[in-house]
Protein backbone atom coordinates (compact mmCIF):
# COMPACT_ATOMS: atom_id res chain seq x y z
CA UNK A 1 0.00 0.00 0.00
CA UNK A 2 1.58 2.96 -0.92
CA UNK A 3 1.84 5.80 1.85
CA UNK A 4 1.35 9.62 1.01
CA UNK A 5 4.73 11.70 2.51
CA UNK A 6 4.59 13.36 5.57
CA UNK A 7 8.18 14.40 6.34
CA UNK A 8 7.37 17.70 5.28
CA UNK A 9 4.89 18.80 7.79
CA UNK A 10 6.50 19.59 10.75
CA UNK A 11 8.94 21.86 8.44
CA UNK A 12 6.21 23.27 6.94
CA UNK A 13 4.37 24.21 11.02
CA UNK A 14 7.80 25.64 12.19
CA UNK A 15 8.45 27.45 9.21
CA UNK A 16 4.80 28.92 9.73
CA UNK A 17 5.58 29.92 13.69
CA UNK A 18 8.78 31.38 12.72
CA UNK A 19 7.00 33.68 10.10
CA UNK A 20 4.11 34.77 12.77
CA UNK A 21 6.97 35.07 15.48
CA UNK A 22 8.98 37.74 13.13
CA UNK A 23 5.47 39.58 12.63
CA UNK A 24 4.71 39.67 16.18
CA UNK A 25 8.19 40.90 17.23
CA UNK A 26 8.18 43.56 14.60
CA UNK A 27 4.82 44.42 15.30
CA UNK A 28 5.99 44.92 19.35
CA UNK A 29 8.26 47.60 18.46
CA UNK A 30 7.49 51.29 17.91
CA UNK A 31 9.80 52.17 14.76
CA UNK A 32 11.81 49.72 12.43
CA UNK A 33 14.53 47.32 13.63
CA UNK A 34 17.69 45.82 11.44
CA UNK A 35 17.61 42.17 10.65
CA UNK A 36 20.85 41.88 12.87
CA UNK A 37 18.47 42.81 15.88
CA UNK A 38 15.47 40.82 14.62
CA UNK A 39 18.13 37.95 14.67
CA UNK A 40 19.64 38.20 17.57
CA UNK A 41 16.18 38.74 19.87
CA UNK A 42 14.42 36.09 18.20
CA UNK A 43 16.97 33.99 18.63
CA UNK A 44 17.17 32.59 15.14
CA UNK A 45 20.25 32.51 12.23
CA UNK A 46 20.24 35.56 10.38
CA UNK A 47 20.11 33.96 7.19
CA UNK A 48 16.68 32.07 8.28
CA UNK A 49 15.53 35.68 9.52
CA UNK A 50 16.64 37.06 6.19
CA UNK A 51 14.62 34.32 4.51
CA UNK A 52 12.08 34.45 5.96
CA UNK A 53 11.47 38.21 5.60
CA UNK A 54 12.43 38.57 2.03
CA UNK A 55 8.95 35.72 1.81
CA UNK A 56 6.77 38.06 3.69
CA UNK A 57 7.72 41.19 2.08
CA UNK A 58 6.78 39.25 -1.12
CA UNK A 59 3.41 39.02 0.18
CA UNK A 60 3.12 42.23 1.34
CA UNK A 61 3.47 41.77 5.44
CA UNK A 62 6.49 43.88 6.00
CA UNK A 63 8.76 46.18 4.21
CA UNK A 64 11.91 47.74 4.49
CA UNK A 65 12.83 51.70 4.60
CA UNK A 66 15.41 53.94 3.21
CA UNK A 67 17.79 52.78 5.59
CA UNK A 68 16.75 48.65 4.61
CA UNK A 69 15.48 48.47 8.24
CA UNK A 70 11.82 46.06 8.40
CA UNK A 71 8.51 47.34 9.71
CA UNK A 72 5.00 46.19 9.47
CA UNK A 73 3.41 46.17 5.49
CA UNK A 74 0.45 47.76 4.52
CA UNK A 75 -1.43 44.49 4.17
CA UNK A 76 -2.27 44.64 8.07
CA UNK A 77 -3.49 48.33 7.51
CA UNK A 78 -5.98 46.57 5.08
CA UNK A 79 -6.74 43.75 7.02
CA UNK A 80 -7.42 46.16 9.88
CA UNK A 81 -9.99 48.18 8.15
CA UNK A 82 -11.87 44.54 6.87
CA UNK A 83 -11.88 43.35 10.53
CA UNK A 84 -13.21 46.41 11.82
CA UNK A 85 -15.81 46.99 9.52
CA UNK A 86 -17.03 43.70 8.72
CA UNK A 87 -17.63 43.43 13.31
CA UNK A 88 -21.51 43.21 13.56
CA UNK A 89 -21.10 44.83 16.74
CA UNK A 90 -19.43 48.29 14.96
CA UNK A 91 -22.02 48.43 13.16
CA UNK A 92 -25.00 48.48 15.63
CA UNK A 93 -23.15 50.63 17.73
CA UNK A 94 -22.00 53.68 15.80
CA UNK A 95 -25.41 54.93 15.05
CA UNK A 96 -26.05 54.77 19.35
CA UNK A 97 -22.90 55.92 19.60
CA UNK A 98 -23.39 58.93 17.73
CA UNK A 99 -26.65 60.21 19.33
CA UNK A 100 -24.86 59.07 23.11
CA UNK A 101 -22.03 62.25 21.68
CA UNK A 102 -25.08 64.23 20.61
CA UNK A 103 -26.61 63.99 24.52
CA UNK A 104 -22.70 64.53 26.27
CA UNK A 105 -20.13 66.02 23.71
CA UNK A 106 -18.06 64.05 25.28
CA UNK A 107 -16.06 61.23 23.21
CA UNK A 108 -17.63 57.87 23.19
CA UNK A 109 -15.61 54.64 22.80
CA UNK A 110 -16.30 51.42 21.26
CA UNK A 111 -14.49 48.43 22.89
CA UNK A 112 -13.47 44.63 22.85
CA UNK A 113 -11.65 42.40 25.21
CA UNK A 114 -8.35 41.21 23.96
CA UNK A 115 -7.09 38.66 25.80
CA UNK A 116 -6.06 40.62 28.62
CA UNK A 117 -6.26 43.74 27.53
CA UNK A 118 -8.85 45.95 25.93
CA UNK A 119 -9.11 46.83 22.16
CA UNK A 120 -10.15 50.04 21.03
CA UNK A 121 -11.87 49.52 17.35
CA UNK A 122 -14.11 52.76 17.16
CA UNK A 123 -14.92 56.29 18.51
CA UNK A 124 -16.99 59.23 17.96
CA UNK A 125 -15.62 62.58 19.27
CA UNK A 126 -15.13 66.37 18.38
CA UNK A 127 -12.01 67.19 16.02
CA UNK A 128 -11.48 70.48 17.55
CA UNK A 129 -11.75 69.26 21.52
CA UNK A 130 -11.93 65.52 21.58
CA UNK A 131 -8.51 64.29 19.73
CA UNK A 132 -6.68 63.81 23.35
CA UNK A 133 -9.54 61.17 24.31
CA UNK A 134 -10.57 59.61 21.89
CA UNK A 135 -8.55 55.90 21.90
CA UNK A 136 -6.59 55.45 18.37
CA UNK A 137 -8.58 52.57 17.12
CA UNK A 138 -6.13 49.24 17.78
CA UNK A 139 -5.18 50.68 20.78
CA UNK A 140 -5.21 48.18 23.92
CA UNK A 141 -5.69 48.96 27.60
CA UNK A 142 -5.06 46.60 30.66
CA UNK A 143 -8.34 45.35 31.68
CA UNK A 144 -8.14 46.34 35.34
CA UNK A 145 -7.48 50.05 34.46
CA UNK A 146 -10.31 50.65 32.09
CA UNK A 147 -14.05 51.11 33.15
CA UNK A 148 -15.11 48.69 30.07
CA UNK A 149 -12.07 45.95 31.32
CA UNK A 150 -13.58 46.08 34.50
CA UNK A 151 -16.97 44.78 32.66
CA UNK A 152 -15.36 42.24 31.61
CA UNK A 153 -13.40 41.07 34.34
CA UNK A 154 -16.88 41.25 36.25
CA UNK A 155 -18.22 38.91 34.13
CA UNK A 156 -15.08 36.05 34.97
CA UNK A 157 -15.52 32.63 37.17
CA UNK A 158 -13.35 33.49 40.29
CA UNK A 159 -10.98 31.10 39.00
CA UNK A 160 -10.35 32.67 35.49
CA UNK A 161 -10.33 35.99 37.53
CA UNK A 162 -7.30 34.91 40.09
CA UNK A 163 -5.56 33.70 37.06
CA UNK A 164 -5.64 37.18 35.73
CA UNK A 165 -5.00 38.30 38.55
CA UNK A 166 -1.73 36.27 38.74
CA UNK A 167 -0.57 36.79 35.48
CA UNK A 168 -0.77 40.96 35.07
CA UNK A 169 0.10 41.44 38.70
CA UNK A 170 -2.46 44.71 38.33
CA UNK A 171 0.47 46.32 37.31
CA UNK A 172 -0.49 49.95 37.57
CA UNK A 173 -0.77 52.64 34.89
CA UNK A 174 -0.82 55.95 37.16
CA UNK A 175 -1.33 56.11 41.38
CA UNK A 176 -4.91 55.59 40.88
CA UNK A 177 -4.88 52.24 39.18
CA UNK A 178 -6.21 49.73 41.26
CA UNK A 179 -3.12 47.57 42.71
CA UNK A 180 -4.12 44.91 44.93
CA UNK A 181 -7.05 41.81 44.59
CA UNK A 182 -9.19 43.30 47.37
CA UNK A 183 -9.61 47.12 45.30
CA UNK A 184 -10.13 44.78 42.48
CA UNK A 185 -12.77 42.76 43.98
CA UNK A 186 -14.58 46.15 45.38
CA UNK A 187 -14.30 47.36 41.90
CA UNK A 188 -16.24 44.61 40.93
CA UNK A 189 -18.93 44.05 42.78
CA UNK A 190 -19.75 47.89 42.61
CA UNK A 191 -20.00 47.74 38.53
CA UNK A 192 -22.15 44.22 38.87
CA UNK A 193 -24.48 46.38 41.35
CA UNK A 194 -24.37 49.75 39.07
CA UNK A 195 -24.70 47.84 35.79
CA UNK A 196 -21.44 50.11 34.46
CA UNK A 197 -18.32 50.81 36.03
CA UNK A 198 -15.97 54.03 35.68
CA UNK A 199 -12.29 54.66 35.71
CA UNK A 200 -11.05 57.94 37.50
CA UNK A 201 -7.84 58.52 35.85
CA UNK A 202 -6.81 54.80 36.45
CA UNK A 203 -5.70 54.52 32.41
CA UNK A 204 -4.36 58.16 32.42
CA UNK A 205 -3.49 60.97 34.38
CA UNK A 206 -6.38 63.94 34.07
CA UNK A 207 -8.97 61.50 32.22
CA UNK A 208 -11.96 59.96 33.42
CA UNK A 209 -14.53 57.59 31.93
CA UNK A 210 -17.35 55.30 32.51
CA UNK A 211 -18.41 52.63 30.23
CA UNK A 212 -21.80 50.07 29.92
CA UNK A 213 -21.70 46.69 28.28
CA UNK A 214 -22.93 45.31 25.14
CA UNK A 215 -24.54 41.84 25.10
CA UNK A 216 -25.41 39.34 22.43
CA UNK A 217 -28.49 37.57 22.20
CA UNK A 218 -27.06 34.73 24.32
CA UNK A 219 -26.34 37.59 27.03
CA UNK A 220 -23.13 37.39 26.97
CA UNK A 221 -21.05 40.56 27.20
CA UNK A 222 -19.10 40.68 23.45
CA UNK A 223 -18.59 44.55 23.73
CA UNK A 224 -18.51 47.89 25.73
CA UNK A 225 -19.26 51.67 25.29
CA UNK A 226 -17.92 53.88 26.82
CA UNK A 227 -17.87 57.93 27.89
CA UNK A 228 -14.34 59.44 28.08
CA UNK A 229 -13.77 63.10 29.27
CA UNK A 230 -11.01 65.54 31.33
CA UNK A 231 -13.65 67.04 33.75
CA UNK A 232 -15.41 65.73 37.13
CA UNK A 233 -17.13 63.27 35.33
CA UNK A 234 -18.82 62.21 38.72
CA UNK A 235 -20.74 65.95 38.27
CA UNK A 236 -22.82 64.49 36.07
CA UNK A 237 -25.27 61.98 36.69
CA UNK A 238 -27.00 61.92 33.81
CA UNK A 239 -24.35 60.20 31.72
CA UNK A 240 -24.38 56.64 33.39
CA UNK A 241 -28.26 56.70 32.21
CA UNK A 242 -27.97 58.15 28.85
CA UNK A 243 -24.97 55.11 28.81
CA UNK A 244 -26.99 52.58 29.85
CA UNK A 245 -29.87 53.35 27.23
CA UNK A 246 -27.48 53.95 24.11
CA UNK A 247 -25.87 49.82 25.38
CA UNK A 248 -29.34 48.85 26.03
CA UNK A 249 -30.48 49.60 22.54
CA UNK A 250 -27.15 47.95 20.78
CA UNK A 251 -27.75 44.98 23.08
CA UNK A 252 -31.51 44.52 21.58
CA UNK A 253 -30.09 45.10 18.27
CA UNK A 254 -27.79 42.23 19.07
CA UNK A 255 -30.80 39.77 19.71
CA UNK A 256 -30.79 40.30 23.70
CA UNK A 257 -34.25 40.10 24.89
CA UNK A 258 -32.79 41.29 28.50
CA UNK A 259 -32.43 44.44 27.11
CA UNK A 260 -35.51 45.21 26.90
CA UNK A 261 -36.84 44.52 30.25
Amino acid sequence: MDRAPAAKAPQTVQVLDRSLNLIDFIASRRHPIALHEIARDTLLPPSTVHRLLRNLENHGYVERDQNNYWRLGFKFLEFGHLVRDRLPVREKALPLMHVLFEKTGATVNLSMRCGDSIIYIEHVFDPQIGVRLSRQIGAKAPLHCTSCGKLFLSELPTEELTAYIARTHLQARTEHSIRTPEQLIVALEHARELGWADDIEELEPGIQCIGAPIRNGLGKMVAAISIICASDIRRKPEWPQHLLQATAAVSASMGWLGARN
